[in-house]
């Protein structure tokens, strides 16, 4: 099944369960192209994702690849809301074979997803550096969507002016109720940035209170080079003290 909210006149929400079936995609290709005959207008898409749905056919699976198809030259964006983890990595895949521009934003962040979709404007995020700490501190607050440029144009190089001074550094992370989600290439930079960097750090404090970032941070923290360390956003204070020792 997919319930299709038509409610907002720049999205359409999308809510996929259980097993899809051709005639979910053939009644979603009947609303949606209905709906730009008679407005003129090609709406974005939100899609809501709290479990994983399934085609229940091989059939299904054409018709679903067929809309896409259809409509992926048209359609301007796409929002997945969902935490799993399977999304992280779906919207960068997709990006390659779409015109569409995707991005992927946590269950708890749907707002964010809608009024990205409203928006003309891909309005990405930005890294805030956070002032006040130790030459040898790297503090940074994730806001909004954080893409890679926001890497190549502020943490680099950050990081690489810190370390003209200091051997090591520390490093303060904040993802609090400002911060939407990363992109997939962000997510990649993310991951080259800390294999190229992981003996220039010696501990890491992140504030947040996205869980599975927690939980995350919990499982792979005790198999870094340095001391990983998990606050909530209420405890920020805290944080500073922890990363300046």
């Amino acid at each position: 099944m997919i319930d299709i909210d038509q409610s907002h006149p720049e999205y359409v929400v999308l809510r996929p369960e259980g097993a899809l079936s051709e005639a979910d995609f053939a009644q979603l290709a009947n609303a949606v192209d209905t709906r730009i005959n008679e407005t003129d207008r090609v709406p974005n898409f939100v899609i809501r994702v709290d479990k994983l749905p399934y085609w229940d056919s091989l059939g299904a699976l054409s018709r679903h690849f067929h809309f896409v198809q259809e409509h992926q030259k048209i359609v301007k964006k796409v929002a997945i809301v969902g935490d799993s983890p399977v999304l992280s990595v779906a919207p960068e895949i997709a990006n390659h074979f779409v015109t569409a521009t995707i991005r992927r934003f946590p269950a708890n962040k749907l707002e964010d997803a809608k009024a990205w979709a409203a928006s003309e404007l891909d309005d990405p995020g930005h890294f805030e550096i956070i002032e006040g700490l130790p030459r040898d501190v790297v503090a940074i607050r994730a806001v909004g969507i954080i893409t890679a440029e926001d890497y190549k144009e502020t943490l680099i190089p950050l990081v690489k002016e810190k370390l003209e001074v200091h051997d090591q550094l520390k490093c303060l992370v904040v993802l609090d109720d400002d911060y939407a989600t990363y992109s997939g290439d962000a997510a990649w930079e993310d991951s080259k940035f800390g294999l190229f960097h992981i003996r220039d750090f010696s501990r890491i404090a992140l504030v947040t209170d996205v869980g599975w970032l927690t939980r995350a941070a919990k499982v792979f923290g005790p198999f870094m080079p340095y001391k990983v360390k998990t606050f909530p956003v209420a405890e920020l204070e805290e944080a500073k003290s922890w990363i300046k020792r």
